[in-house]
């Protein structure tokens, strides 16, 4: 399973009392014969889909994720609630790591302010992601929640629309695009164009999990030699899921294509060794993910094997990389903002700033209350100056990056 670097944020406020209730009461709305069996609202961050759910009164925050061949709690959130644990098992992804796992007892979720209920079975130790997400992630809500419905995903509006499978009908302006299910995970065939004008083609996964705009395996990149005809590109981070973090070679293809949309110039990940199912998957080549999904009102249709890409105001918005060089993530105790790796060529590199380094101000306003989502917006505006306030050791100083584009 893969959550890409930019990755989980969101958890669940520190909702008690009646607050906690009146978020957590079971409802059943009464909806038209047409209207979605039930409207769930949901928060995108990083480029991914969380949706509030309850279990045992409390309010969570699973990521929504086509991903994950099924659903799972967080492990220690599982512990907290004090749900039963069986068999133990690991868990790999994206990384070369792994990280335990449990079979669970008669544990189920149900979805905010709705009548849909959903069991959950097993739980995997989520806490690894968490400080480069910026926030907890409470489990995950997989393909055995997906294929009981159409899911639409309104990015825009901010909204999961659930469908009845039988009834449902589309008559919109979207592309409907073929899919094929393989390992619980659904695929397209799509199209890569490259600045040579070579056009290569291979089947993808549609990953509402990750971040990321485009990730290609290991055996692709090789095999079409694209750290040689993709430039310019820049070694760092590229993601990160229950294996731990990945780098790869971040550049940009011309064009991809998925049916009838073509989206130019997407940044592409070009992944090689030590990046998990990237460099050890044979059965498709790449990983679409949020960066593209968001441009598109997404409907999710298993039991009629589609893909409904619908476009909407923001679905030509450029695609940008981070401009500033610089990739920060908050410490263990989720307090503090921390440096994590700097690319030595970039704005950042050429300020000194180094791994390591604590970041305690962002333009004068203190760190914890800048979210790491926003900073990492603010990375990607070429010509923006941030000023960072950096503690080394026992030394603090005033660093001012101007950001440039570097891809």
């Amino acid at each position: 399973m893969k959550v890409a670097v930019v990755a989980l944020l969101l958890a669940a406020p520190a909702a008690a009392g009646a607050q906690a209730l009146s978020v957590c009461a079971a409802t059943s709305p009464t909806v038209a014969k047409d209207a979605p069996a039930a409207v769930i609202p949901i928060t995108v961050v990083n480029n991914h889909v969380y949706v509030r759910v309850c279990a045992a009164g409390q309010p969570l925050d699973f990521l929504l994720d086509t991903g994950a061949p099924s659903s799972f709690f967080d492990l220690g959130a599982a512990r907290r609630l004090g749900i039963g644990e069986g068999s133990s098992f690991r868990a790999r992804g994206a990384g070369a790591g792994s990280v335990a796992g449990a079979n669970l007892d008669r544990a189920a979720v149900t979805l905010a302010g709705s009548g849909v209920a959903h069991p959950i079975q097993r739980a995997i130790d989520f806490s690894g992601i968490a400080p480069r997400e910026g926030r907890p992630i409470q489990g995950v809500l997989g393909h055995d929640f997906i294929e009981r419905f159409v899911v639409a995903i309104d990015y825009r509006g901010g909204e999961l629309r659930l469908h009845d499978k039988d009834r449902f009908r589309y008559d919109g302006p979207g592309a409907v695009v073929p899919l094929h299910l393989a390992g619980n995970a659904p695929h397209v065939d799509a199209e890569v164009r490259l600045a040579d004008g070579e056009t290569i083609r291979g089947r993808m996964l549609v990953d509402v999990g990750a971040g990321q705009a485009l990730s290609l395996t290991k055996r692709w990149t090789d095999e079409h030699r694209l750290r040689e005809r993709v430039t310019p590109t820049v070694r760092r981070r590229a993601g990160s899921g229950v294996g731990g973090a990945v780098s790869a070679d971040i550049g940009r293809v011309e064009v991809l294509r998925i049916g009838g949309v073509e989206l130019a110039r997407p940044i592409t990940a070009l992944h090689g060794d030590s990046a998990g199912v990237f460099t050890e998957n044979g059965a498709w080549v790449g990983n679409i993910g949020g960066e593209v999904l968001r441009r598109f009102t997404v409907y999710l249709d298993y039991g009629r094997r589609r893909l409904i890409l619908e476009p909407h105001a923001d679905t030509r918005e450029a695609f940008e990389a981070d401009m500033s060089g610089l990739s920060v993530v908050l410490d263990s105790t989720m307090t503090r903002l921390v440096v994590d790796e700097v690319v030595a060529a970039s704005p950042a590199g050429e300020a000194g700033l180094a791994r390591g380094d604590t970041i305690v101000t962002v333009d004068g306003h203190p760190a914890a209350t800048v979210p790491l989502s926003d900073l990492r917006r603010r990375f990607r505006r070429e010509g923006e100056r941030v000023e960072l306030g950096v503690r080394r050791g026992g030394e603090t100083r005033i660093v001012t990056l101007t950001l440039r584009r570097m891809i």
